[in-house]
């Protein structure tokens, strides 16, 4: 009888055990893994980490002697000068030629390639660079009218319209005609204010801006007389429709005299 009584007493201590067994055993692997993060994440272990041998950078090639080795800090000084844009003391990016004929449409290419894979269209006039992507191939695309003007600065033709690389040599600067100017100036006013055209800097190394980007005193002088033109034109104009209105009136006031 006391073997028999004993028996579901000593059951119910081990199932009264066993849930504080499994609990102790899960406190025991939280703590081992909250030690192994702890050891990971420690400063000795970190600085042990990040700071690497003369060789840990280097290439090793099992068939010859040569290493290539690259230092870290260079590799992130290439990067940042990657990405950082050169800017004019006004702020204004820098670019060059070279660039801004990477951004045209070859009059040979098709109309579908002219703006594939995300390729945008940049034109110049008078040193300031436009996207113009938003007028889209019928403009500047391989048979659009203004495709001559995409990846180059031909001011001159704006006002000639010989859209050719002789058209485009001219110097506007020596026109006697100040109003040529003008023409080529108001040119440059449409893309300024355009609606969606965006403006991404200017041409250094041209006769508009030099290599820091500083505006050029034939720029200067262009802009200066084409403002002047610009002023004296208004002025005409508003005269001829002041003269075409008073014209009317007289018109009128005869009519009704008769």
């Amino acid at each position: 009888h006391k073997s028999n009584a004993a028996t579901p007493k000593t059951t119910t201590m081990r199932r009264k055990t066993a849930p504080l067994t499994t609990l102790v055993w899960l406190i025991i692997a939280a703590s081992i893994l909250l030690s192994s993060v702890l050891e990971e994440r420690s400063p000795i272990k970190m600085m042990a980490v990040a700071t690497t041998s003369p060789n840990e950078g280097c290439n090793n090639n099992d068939n010859n002697d040569d290493q290539t080795c690259t230092d870290p800090s260079k590799e992130e000084e290439s990067a940042t000068t990657t990405t950082t844009q050169q800017l004019s003391p006004s702020g204004e990016r820098l670019i060059t030629s070279t660039e801004l004929a990477s951004h045209g449409i070859k009059s040979t290419e098709s109309k579908e390639a002219a703006t594939a894979g995300g390729h945008t269209i940049w034109l110049s006039i008078l040193g300031r660079v436009f996207d113009v992507t938003s007028g889209g191939p019928s403009y500047y695309g391989p048979k659009g009218s203004y495709n001559f003007y995409s990846g180059r600065d031909a001011s001159p033709c704006f006002h000639s319209g010989k859209n050719n690389e002789e058209g485009a040599a001219v110097n506007l600067e020596e026109w006697e005609d100040d109003k040529h100017l003008m023409s080529v100036y108001d040119w440059s006013q449409f893309y300024e204010k355009h609606e969606t055209y965006q403006f991404m800097g200017v041409l250094i190394n041209s006769k508009y801006y030099d290599e820091n980007g500083e505006e050029t005193d034939v720029r200067k002088d262009i802009v200066e007389r084409a403002s002047k033109a610009k002023i004296i034109a208004d002025k005409e104009k508003e005269a001829r429709k002041k003269a075409r209105l008073e014209k009317r009136k007289a018109d009128r006031e005869k009519n009704m005299k008769k």
